[in-house]
């Protein structure tokens, strides 16, 4: 089967997944619910991840991927944001990418990190969100990548196209510039499957945040930042659950 082939028969999937998931009015309830009672100092930040600054939103983004973010991504963001304090837009990004004809050299080097897999992702993660802020309108960067986010829905992470980028790398990014929205993690995956008494998917774990953070009045993108933090940092995830 053709790329396009494999895309077009995720989207389908993808589609028949979001119509199914069935979320029942006691899911809802009951995960909205606990989020009134752990969250509800909860307000939006607007110091979330790097304000005004493109190029290192998207490492960051691709970074964490399946890494820890305070032991390995965050002291290479730093890194990166001291070796080249210029590189703010994704257009910078890409040239100082472009300037390593050898596909591995860039993380090897800008980010202390050996993953030529990694690197691939990147690179078709940044022309990829290059092309997307350019359909946006926007005076900046920024406010164009902003637009992109609010109105990207999750199922458009199929149309990145890229190998080692899905749906909550998708979801994140989005989440990095603004979109009030969560990424199914193992985090949110744990706490929503733990919340509700039984497994659910990525998807299902999406849709019922979104409907249960709505329900709360609670912003979402903040939720699920309070959520990933008591799963990665502590307390665990149980504790938060069940509010013991």
């Amino acid at each position: 089967m053709r790329p396009d082939g494999f895309r077009l028969w995720g989207l389908v999937v993808l589609q028949l997944q979001m119509t199914t998931t069935i979320s029942s009015s006691g899911d809802i309830e009951t995960l909205a619910g606990v989020l009134s009672s752990r969250f509800q100092h909860i307000s939006v930040r607007k110091d979330y991840g790097w304000p005004q600054n493109s190029a290192l939103s998207v490492v960051d983004c691709v970074l964490s991927l399946n890494r820890r973010y305070d032991g390995f991504v965050l002291p290479r963001l730093k890194l990166f944001a001291r070796r080249q304090p210029n590189i703010v837009e994704l257009a910078h990004l890409l040239d100082l990418l472009n300037s390593y004809t050898k596909i591995g050299e860039f993380c090897s080097r800008e980010l202390n990190y050996n993953h030529v897999q990694r690197e691939q992702t990147l690179r078709g993660v940044v022309k990829f969100m290059v092309s997307a802020q350019g359909c946006q309108e926007g005076i900046s960067e920024w406010d164009r990548l902003q637009a992109w986010a609010v109105r990207s829905r999750p199922i458009d992470y199929l149309s990145v196209a890229t190998a080692g980028f899905g749906l909550s790398g998708f979801q994140y990014m989005r989440m990095l510039f603004g979109a009030q929205t969560t990424k199914p993690d193992v985090h949110i995956i744990r706490f929503v499957s733990q919340v509700v008494g039984r497994k659910v998917s990525d998807v299902q774990a999406l849709e019922l945040l979104e409907k249960a953070s709505a329900k709360a009045g609670l912003p979402l993108r903040e939720v699920d930042g309070a959520i990933w933090q008591a799963g990665a940092r502590g307390p665990v995830t149980q504790q938060l659950a069940t509010g013991s």
